[in-house]
């Protein structure tokens, strides 16, 4: 007797469309995102089967056994595919994924909160980080950070409040563009020390790091690169020798040819980033702290930092 069997498998297309941000102006800028998601179809066919009857015993003992032997085999295949999954499972924590990030850089993502802007917002806009690692909105400067509410599961608190809720064991400041036009470099690295200090009596035992601000267009008008690189490097310089870090994430973001924001990494407005730009961004702040061992701890399961040796 024979068996026949025709399986129809589905295919679901996800595709996730970023944002494209608009109205900066002198000391804002801000930012949004648009989803599409496409469903699923399936299809199915069933297949008659026929029998034929046996007309002596002697062969209807020869159609028993190869229907046995038929069914081994095929129990024989099923257990093939099944280990040949498992093996596919297992993967190395330092192999780095399509985004260039490894299992241990995403353990210490999971361990960090990002505090800033709208550009610094693009990172759970983007879906790049979960909402929970980003409290960034619109407007935020070095100057008035804690002036505004951050989300955290749908309820808007303070800065200094919304960090004891998250208890993230590392924090990372990401703002700036708002600062550039309104305040001095020196200014910029007093607010900074004023923000550092207050957020530090509700989280005790993280450790802090601020980034440099991002790079823009060549052609932008909203200030200059230049401008840009003054307060990065007074910032560097000032936190030298601080326990408070600091994360060079501009150099990567800039085209090789020219003091300005890559094409590729401009998100429109010459300003916000492009998503793909913030995996160059992460990916320059876990080059900076984890493959040095600035940091260290586990996430889920996985040790990362100085937490390896």
């Amino acid at each position: 007797m024979k068996h026949t069997k025709i399986q129809a498998i589905g295919i679901s297309v996800l595709l996730a469309a970023g944002l494209c941000a608009t109205g900066c102006g002198e000391s804002s800028v801000s930012d949004g995102v648009t989803e599409i998601v496409t469903t699923i179809a399936e299809t199915s066919t069933t297949v008659a089967a026929t029998t034929v009857a046996a007309t002596t015993t002697e062969e209807t003992t020869t159609v028993e056994e190869t229907t046995t032997t038929e069914e081994i085999t095929t129990t024989a295949e099923i257990t093939t595919v099944e280990t040949t999954t498992t093996e596919e499972v297992a993967a190395d924590p330092s192999t780095p994924d399509e985004f260039g990030l490894t299992a241990e850089d995403r353990a210490f993502l999971k361990d960090t909160v990002f505090v800033g802007d709208s550009i610094c917002s693009g990172l759970r806009v983007y879906k790049i980080l979960p909402d929970e690692n980003v409290l960034a909105t619109g407007s935020v400067a070095a100057r008035n950070v804690f002036e505004f509410t951050y989300n955290v599961g749908g309820n808007e608190y303070s800065l200094a409040y919304a960090l004891t809720v998250l208890k993230p064991r590392y924090v990372i400041f990401s703002m700036g563009m708002n600062d550039i036009n309104m305040t001095t470099p020196e200014q910029y690295c007093t607010n900074y020390d004023n923000i550092v200090k207050t957020v530090q009596t509700v989280l005790p035992d993280s450790k802090f790091f601020i980034a440099s601000i991002t790079p823009i267009a060549a052609e932008s008008e909203f200030s200059t690169n230049e401008r840009i690189d003054l307060f990065n490097q007074t910032l560097k310089n000032h936190l030298t020798g601080t326990e408070t870090g600091y994360v060079d994430v501009a150099t990567g973001l800039k085209a090789d040819w020219i003091n300005a924001l890559e094409k590729d990494n401009n998100g429109g407005d010459g300003i916000h980033l492009a998503s793909g730009a913030y995996y160059k961004y992460l990916n320059q702040v876990c080059d900076q702290l984890v493959d040095t061992k600035i940091v260290g701890g586990y996430g889920d399961g996985i040790a990362y930092g100085w937490a390896k040796t």
